[in-house]
Formats: C-alpha cells, sequence, structure tokens
C-alpha cells in the first residue's frame, strides 16, 4: 500500500511554442502517494516523427509507461535507480522492434530516442529521489540538485562567440539566429559555406580562441584539448560522451546502460520536507519562493534579462518570433502541516 500523501500537488508544463503545445517534449507524473516526476525529452535533431511523435515524446512515454509499472508493483522505497535503468533498457528495445528498428541507433546516435528525468518516490516515512541527466530538484527551497553538462557550456560558448560576431558583421534578426544555430550544432571545426559571407577560416580561428576563453571555469577540471575538441565539433558530435565515464561524460536515457556515477540517488525523511519542486531547464535557474507564479514571474524576468540567451543565462538556443528558449515543466508538492 502506498504511503498517504501529506502533500498539495501542482504542476505546470508548457511548450516553447505556445501555438503548438502538441510539441512539449517534457511531461509529468503525479502519482499521489507513489511517485512524482518531470521528465524532459531530448529533441531530436534528425526531425524524423514515428507515428506523429518526436524521438523526446516517444522516450518520455517509455519512461512514464515504466514507472508508472514499477509503482503498481513495487512500494516505492523499493525502487532503485539501478534496477530503473534496466527496465528502461528493456522497454527501449522493445519500442524500437514495434517501430520496425533494430538498435541500428548505436551508429546514428542523431535519430535516437532519449529524455532527462528527475523522480520523486514517496515511501512510508521517506522519500527516494532519483535524478538522471539535466532536470533539477529542489528542496525546502534551499537544497538545489542540478546535474550541470558541460557540453551545455561548450555549446553555448560556441553559439555567443558566433552571435557576437555577427553583430559586428551587421548581421541581425531571424539571419543571425540562423547561422548561430548552426554553428553551434555543426561546432567551429570548418566552414559552413552558406554563411562565408560572415564566417571565413580566420574568423573561425577567431572565435575559436574566443569560446575557449570563455570556458576558462570548465578547464579547471577538464584539460583544455578536449574542451577544443568539443568546440569544434559542436552538438552533433556530443553523443560520443553520452553514458560515458569522461571528463565530458553526461547521462541521458536512452535504451542504453548508464553508469552508476552519472545518476543521482538519495533519500529524505519526509518529517523533514516543506518543499520539493522537481523542473526541466526551461526555467534557467530557480526564484526565491515556490509557488508556480513565482517560477514563471522568474522565467518572465529572464526573458526581459536576457531572451536571446546570450549573456547571463547563455544556452544553445534563444527566444524568438513568439516561442520560448525550451520547453517549461515545474511539479511542486507543498506539505499541508504548512499550509
Amino acid at each position: 500500500m502506498p504511503s498517504t500523501t501529506s502533500f498539495d500537488i501542482g504542476f505546470l508544463s508548457l511548450a516553447k511554442d505556445p501555438q503548438h503545445p502538441n510539441r512539449n517534449e517534457d511531461r509529468c507524473i503525479t502519482l499521489p502517494g507513489y511517485a512524482y516526476a518531470v521528465i524532459d525529452g531530448v529533441s531530436d535533431k534528425s526531425g524524423l516523427r514515428y507515428q506523429g511523435k518526436t524521438g523526446g515524446q516517444v522516450a518520455g512515454k517509455v519512461i512514464e509507461e515504466v514507472i508508472r509499472h514499477e509503482c503498481q508493483t513495487k512500494q516505492p522505497e523499493e525502487i532503485e535507480a539501478d534496477w530503473l535503468i534496466r527496465c528502461f533498457v528493456e522497454r527501449f528495445q522493445e519500442i524500437h522492434k514495434e517501430m520496425g528498428s533494430t538498435l541500428s541507433i548505436k551508429t546514428d546516435p542523431t535519430t535516437q530516442f532519449g529524455a532527462q528525468l528527475v523522480l520523486a518516490l514517496e515511501g512510508q516515512s521517506s522519500f527516494r529521489f532519483i535524478i538522471i541527466g539535466d532536470c533539477g530538484l529542489r528542496i525546502n527551497g534551499l537544497d538545489i540538485f542540478f546535474f550541470q553538462n558541460p557540453m551545455d557550456d561548450i555549446c553555448s560558448s560556441i553559439r555567443k562567440a558566433v552571435w557576437y560576431h555577427l553583430g559586428s558583421q551587421g548581421v541581425v534578426g531571424t539571419k543571425r539566429n540562423e547561422i548561430a544555430r548552426a554553428y553551434t550544432v555543426n561546432g567551429l571545426g570548418s566552414e559552413l559555406l552558406d554563411w562565408s559571407e560572415w564566417i571565413n577560416e580566420d574568423a573561425l580561428q577567431l572565435l575559436m580562441e574566443v569560446a575557449f576563453k570563455d570556458l576558462e571555469h570548465i578547464q579547471e577540471k577538464v584539460d583544455g584539448s578536449v574542451v577544443k575538441k568539443a568546440l569544434l565539433g559542436g552538438i552533433r558530435k556530443q553523443s560520443i560522451y553520452m553514458n560515458r565515464i569522461h571528463p565530458l561524460g553526461f547521462p541521458c536515457i536512452n535504451g542504453f546502460p548508464i553508469p552508476r556515477d552519472l545518476i543521482k540517488q538519495f533519500d529524505y525523511k519526509t518529517k523533514d520536507i516543506e518543499t520539493i519542486e522537481l523542473f526541466s531547464d526551461g526555467y534557467f535557474g530557480c526564484p526565491k519562493e515556490t509557488q508556480i507564479t513565482n517560477w514563471e514571474e522568474h522565467i518572465a524576468q529572464v526573458e526581459i534579462k536576457d531572451p536571446e540567451k546570450v549573456g547571463d543565462f547563455a544556452s544553445t538556443k534563444g527566444s524568438f518570433d513568439g516561442c520560448f528558449t525550451d520547453d517549461r515543466t515545474i511539479l511542486i508538492l507543498h506539505s499541508k502541516k504548512q499550509i
């Protein structure tokens, strides 16, 4: 039997494009007394659809199905991260076969399904938390747990360097965003001929120097040669670090094993918890307060301060043409004893 939850639950999940809510690759799970989760589907750069769904949406659905099944067969405190990963791998393999695929994605990572997860399991006297990837968790408005993916910083620095260079060349608007995004995806390793009027081989060398200098904080832990290789490859090459123990390694639920060192799992006594906030990375940080309205006010201020995401909230994408930078989801549990 589940615990009788003593928390009030609220959540909000919004697509980055308000005109197309069906494209949202985030999702929530709320199983009172059992489990609460935020899942952030990885955007598929290939643009492929699977029965009308994106790869990130397919991955999110698989993860939700596994969690719901496990909560029907086990007590929340019995569920371990390692076991969940094995269940995810098994179910992903079934999905690949159902869709007429084998594990050919091993050689074509741009078409793989993938997602990030933050999960709270409500036991009789404690919560178990599992974090895989860059979804975040805040407990009692103070204790923040969030995996910082160094590849995000590296690819954001590419975009930032290209963005400011294009501005100095008088490139503005949609074209500026398109070129900056193209180099963020492809890296600074070679000239993109469609944009050679503004970025030639000499400019690429300069951009490498600018981006490399911008990453000094990463070079405290990662050798400079590794950082330079990542700058050359951009987003398209980041999958070589996925689910690997490596200075640039990061976890992703994509149907393959994940090293235990890339997964966070820990417990908190329920009596010590006032609030639990689970969130995807579309909010760019946390507000001071713990209501959904506070989170929405926070993202509104982010959009005012740095809509292009090339300043304090540097990212691999920006907000343009009425669309936000990313989907965003927040799920909050407030202890009833504090209300």
